[in-house]
């Protein structure tokens, strides 16, 4: 019989993005909106997936344009209070071991075409909260199938402490459904790091 497949990852949740910003884009941008405001701005088009009006409003107000060239959210694995639970047709299936894709994020690499002076702003915000995937039509269930996708952020936001973000889970190399809870919480303790192209 063809069950179903839930897997919940659950910790702090991060929101995590980055944006290019050249000399002349912030030098605009601190002129029209102020140094405050401008530093808003920024971090909304980077943390906010829906923010393409404000993108697209700012980017014509500066005249450079101010698209993230990173955007991701997930779970850190190294929170406080990060797990995986898995359940097969309801019933909690225990996994001891799960295979990882991972990726190590440098800011140098988002930077390469810029000239010195120029800015990667990286802004993060975090929430209590949990991700869930679903596969349906699953016929059974080996812990070596099931994969765990992050990106090793440390570089980005120039931590020494490790920081690794869970962004997606597979199965068999199929991505399940994914979704968070019904009604996210605010963001909360934003935080930032400007690192600058030499």
């Amino acid at each position: 019989m063809n069950k179903r497949l839930e897997i919940t990852l659950f910790g702090i949740f991060h929101s995590v993005g980055a944006v290019l910003l050249t000399r002349e884009t912030i030098q605009a941008g601190v002129s029209i909106y102020g140094h405050k405001k401008w530093q808003k701005i920024i971090s909304n088009i980077a943390l906010d997936p829906k923010a393409e009006k404000l993108m697209n409003e700012a980017s014509h107000t500066v005249g450079h344009s101010l698209r993230p060239v990173y955007s991701a959210q997930g779970i850190a694995m190294h929170g406080h209070g990060f797990g995986m639970e898995v359940f097969l047709d309801g019933k909690y299936i225990p996994i001891s071991m799960v295979e990882a894709e991972n990726r190590t994020l440098q800011p140098s690499a988002l930077m390469r075409q810029y000239k010195p002076g120029d800015m990667l702003a990286v802004f993060w915000a975090k929430r209590e909260d949990a991700m869930f995937f679903r596969w349906e039509d699953v016929d059974d269930l080996n812990q070596e199938e099931v994969s765990l996708a992050y990106d090793n952020l440390a570089p980005m936001l120039a931590t020494k402490y490790p920081f690794d973000l869970a962004l997606d889970v597979t199965w068999r190399g199929k991505r399940g459904r994914r979704k968070t809870h019904g009604k996210e919480a605010a963001l909360s303790a934003f935080e930032h790091v400007f690192h600058k192209a030499k």
